[in-house]
C-alpha cells in the first residue's frame, strides 16, 4: 500500500510542510484564495519551466500580502542578479494575479462574495529565491525528462543519469519510468532501484518528483523517490 500513497502529502506535519500557508476568517474566502494559489503556481510553471521549479510555497500572513518562495535549479537564469529583474518580475506577478482576478472564471465563483475594499485592494508581494540541491528527485526528473524528449532510449539515459548526475548522498533511491518505451507498441514499466526506501515509515525522508516526457511515441511518466 505505501507505494499507493502519495509520499509527500502521507508525511504532511511530520518530514513535510503545506506548500500553501495562509489563515481565513471567512469561509467563503477559502475557496478564492486555493484556486488563485493553484493558478498562480500553473502560470510559473508554464511560463518559467526552464529554470527548474522544485516548489514554490505561498505565504499570507497579512491582508493582500503574498510572499512567494521560490525554489529553483537555475536563479541567474530565473531573474538574475540584478535589482531592475526581480522588480519586473514582482510586476508580472502582480499582472498574473490582477489578469486572474478580471477573469470570467473569478468573477462568476467570487466576485459576490467580496467586499469593496476588497475588490478595490492593491497586491503587495515579496519574492524569496532559493537555490536548491543538484541532488533532489526534481532535478532528476528533469534531467531524464530533457534526455527523453531528444530521443535518447531509456536505458542511455538512466546510464548517463548514474553516471553523470546521481552523487551518492542518498540512502535510497528508485525510479520509475512508464509509457511507450524507445516506441514500443504495447505501454510497459520500468524501474531501477537501489538502497532502501522505507514508504510506509512516517519519519523516513522521501523526496518525491512525478513529471512527464512528451516524446513522439506518446507521454512518458517519470517518478522518482529518494530515501535522504
Amino acid at each position: 500500500m505505501g507505494q499507493k500513497v502519495h509520499p509527500v502529502g502521507f508525511r504532511l506535519g511530520i518530514t513535510r510542510s503545506h506548500l500553501s500557508n495562509w489563515f481565513i476568517k471567512k469561509q467563503t474566502a477559502y475557496s478564492k484564495y486555493l484556486f488563485e494559489d493553484d493558478f498562480l503556481r500553473k502560470e510559473l510553471l508554464k511560463k518559467y519551466n526552464n529554470v527548474g521549479f522544485e516548489k514554490i510555497e505561498i505565504s499570507r500572513r497579512i491582508k493582500n500580502h503574498i510572499e512567494l518562495s521560490l525554489y529553483v535549479e537555475k536563479p541567474n537564469e530565473f531573474a538574475g542578479r540584478k535589482i531592475e529583474n526581480l522588480r519586473k518580475f514582482k510586476d508580472e506577478v502582480k499582472k498574473m494575479i490582477y489578469d486572474y482576478r478580471k477573469s470570467k472564471f473569478y468573477r462568476t465563483n467570487f466576485c459576490n462574495n467580496l467586499t469593496n475594499e476588497e475588490k478595490n485592494s492593491k497586491i503587495i508581494i515579496a519574492i524569496n529565491i532559493k537555490k536548491y540541491s543538484m541532488n533532489n528527485a526534481c532535478s532528476i526528473a528533469d534531467f531524464l525528462i530533457e534526455l527523453l524528449e531528444n530521443r535518447f532510449s531509456y536505458r542511455s539515459a538512466l546510464n548517463l543519469l548514474l553516471k553523470k548526475k546521481l552523487k551518492k548522498t542518498y540512502k535510497g533511491i528508485k525510479i520509475k519510468i512508464s509509457g511507450r518505451l524507445n516506441g514500443a507498441e504495447i505501454a510497459r514499466k520500468e524501474w531501477i532501484h537501489e538502497g532502501r526506501l522505507p514508504l510506509q515509515t512516517l519519519n523516513a525522508d522521501i523526496d518525491y518528483a512525478f513529471k512527464k516526457a512528451y516524446t513522439i511515441y506518446g507521454i512518458l511518466g517519470v517518478k522518482i523517490w529518494i530515501f535522504k
